[in-house]
Parts: C-alpha cells; sequence; structure tokens
C-alpha cells in the first residue's frame, strides 16, 4: 500500500506541475464562460459534476444536521425503565476545485476538502463520537463524443483521504474492562475509480446530465480488504433566463452511493436528493444554494435522513 500512496503523490506533483510551468499557447483556452449545449448552459451541480473540460475554480461550504436519532433504545433495568437516548448530529463541510483545460478535448483537476460530524447533545456524543474526514482527488476528464446537443467525456481519478474518529463510548468501556482502546483513531484510504458523464441540451430552457462511476477503494491498514463501488446521479436542469428572462436555473438531481463520504456504512448504499437553485446571468461565474436530502446508515446501524444547505461559488477564465 506504501508504494501506491506514494505513486498517488508523484501523479499528483507531475500534474500540477504542467498545469503551473506549461506555455498558455499548450493550454487549451476555456473562454471564460459557462459549458452550453444545444443552446442550454448548464449549471455545475455536486451530483452529475460536469462532462466539458473547463478551467475553472470553485468552492462549496455547507451544514447539516440530523435531529432527533434514537442512539440507545429504552429498556427495563428492573422494573425501572431507562427512557431512550437521543441527540442530534451536526455536519460541516468545505471543498475546493481547480480545473485546467489542457486541450480542447482534455481536463484535469484537483480537489482537496473536508467534512466534520460530531453530536451536538452528550447522547450522541458519547454514541457517535468526534468523525473528521479529510482528503483530495486527481482526476482527468477527456472528451468521447460531441455533437449539437450531447456532449459524452470519460474520467479517470485518484484519491486519498483520512478518517479521523474520537470513540468517547469505545475509550470508556475499554477503560472499564480493562482492554487498550484508543481514544482516537486514524484510517487513511485509498481510491481509484473510472466513469462515464453525459450532458443533453434539449433547449435553452431544458437540459439533462448523468454520471455513473465504478472503482475500487482499500484503507492502508494492513489485512483490510478493499471494496469494488459503483456510484450514479442524474439531473435535470432549468435555465429561467432565455424564455422568461429571470436570471435564475434550478436544478433537480438524484444519486445513489456506495461509499459516501459523510462517514456512513460503506457497505450500504446511500440515496440522495439535491434542489440547486442558481443565479444565471452572468456567463463567467455562478453562484448557487443547494438544499440537499440523504439517507443513510451510520457505522452502527443507525439508519438516519440528512438535511444540509450549501454555498456554491464558481468562476470560469
Amino acid at each position: 500500500m506504501t508504494a501506491r500512496w506514494r505513486g498517488l503523490k508523484v501523479a499528483v506533483s507531475l500534474t500540477l506541475a504542467v498545469g503551473v510551468v506549461a506555455p498558455a499557447s499548450l493550454l487549451g483556452q476555456s473562454g471564460g464562460e459557462r459549458p452550453s449545449l444545444g443552446g442550454h448552459r448548464f449549471p455545475w451541480n455536486p451530483m452529475t459534476l460536469s462532462p466539458f473540460p473547463t478551467t475553472h475554480v470553485r468552492s462549496l461550504t455547507g451544514v447539516g444536521r440530523v435531529a432527533g436519532v434514537e442512539f440507545l433504545p429504552a429498556f427495563d433495568l428492573g422494573g425501572l425503565v431507562v427512557p431512550a437516548v437521543k441527540g442530534d448530529l451536526l455536519f460541516a463541510e468545505l471543498e475546493f476545485e481547480y480545473m485546467q483545460r489542457i486541450q480542447p478535448w482534455l481536463g484535469v483537476w484537483v480537489t482537496a476538502g473536508g467534512l466534520a460530524r460530531l453530536g451536538t447533545e452528550t447522547g450522541a456524543l458519547l454514541s457517535q463520537g468526534v468523525t473528521a474526514i479529510t482528503g483530495f482527488e486527481l482526476g482527468w476528464l477527456f472528451r468521447v463524443y460531441e455533437g449539437e446537443s450531447l456532449f459524452v467525456s470519460g474520467t479517470v481519478a485518484l484519491s486519498e483521504s483520512g478518517i479521523t474518529e474520537v470513540d468517547l463510548a469505545g475509550w470508556v468501556r475499554g477503560v472499564v474492562g480493562g482492554e487498550d482502546a484508543p481514544l482516537v483513531t486514524s484510517t487513511p484510504r485509498l481510491r481509484s475509480r473510472g466513469g462515464v458523464r453525459v450532458a443533453w441540451g434539449l433547449n435553452p430552457t431544458w437540459g439533462a446530465q448523468f454520471k455513473s462511476d465504478f472503482g475500487f477503494e482499500q484503507s492502508s491498514v494492513s489485512g483490510e480488504e478493499g471494496e469494488w463501488i459503483w456510484d450514479q446521479a442524474g439531473s435535470v436542469s432549468l435555465d429561467l433566463l432565455p424564455e422568461r428572462g429571470i436570471p435564475l436555473g434550478f436544478v433537480l438531481s438524484g444519486a445513489s452511493r456506495e461509499s459516501p463520504r459523510e462517514g456512513g456504512d460503506p457497505g450500504i448504499r446511500t440515496w440522495d436528493a439535491t434542489l440547486r437553485t442558481a443565479y444565471t446571468r452572468s456567463e463567467s461565474y455562478l453562484i448557487a444554494l443547494d438544499t440537499s436530502w440523504s439517507s443513510y446508515d451510520l457505522d452502527d446501524g443507525d439508519e438516519i435522513d440528512l438535511l444540509r444547505v450549501g454555498l456554491s461559488l464558481m468562476l470560469y477564465f
């Protein structure tokens, strides 16, 4: 596993060097405009991402909350009924991305970010502890087909993430039982994947996108087996500017994932739905507000529904 991690870091360094030292004549210019197809200007969204090789920077900031999770059910202790232990979970995320269009048919991106999950009350803290997930991803996007209304691209990506967990309940049980249970654990994970992204511009008002990824994820912990993952997402976008003159766009997206970045059980599929509201007047930048819902299982088997909001800023140049 050490060699694989070293190879990933070398690939990142070489890619960044190309983007920094290559002359402008070798780097395809994106024109500083949001990509369009069939007259429809596509607003980027976090579910289906984008099949277009463009030069851009973007940021995504979000918060979420799960209310009233039952971490420990009520039970009878010698005639005394002990009430259920409930609490809330709070999520916070931050992500940055830079993509460089090297050729009209080829782009490379680097993404870095993190996500934190913690309980807001004593019961939640004891049951779920604190989890922090940080990492980065390096990817290549290449055009496969381009028509007047249809655009298809392929992707290849490598990512490394570190999951740091503070397990208060496990540590207390270890102390009581005389066992050596660590309070803080850190697990790096490496993922390699490939996929396809599709955009279809029906007309200036309507568009649709699809994404499907297939890959392999493995921890650097010795002896842990890897897992095959398959994620897919689809979206429909509406731009009110062309016909109604209203500078607003909406994207309704749905996704299914096998390895949720929120720290759920990777063996159980996660379902997501997101509504993006974007300002579409400008051709060179995008401001959007996301409202999303996710349903997934935590590591201990608890099934929860997560509601979150996020602000996305994107600049094309």
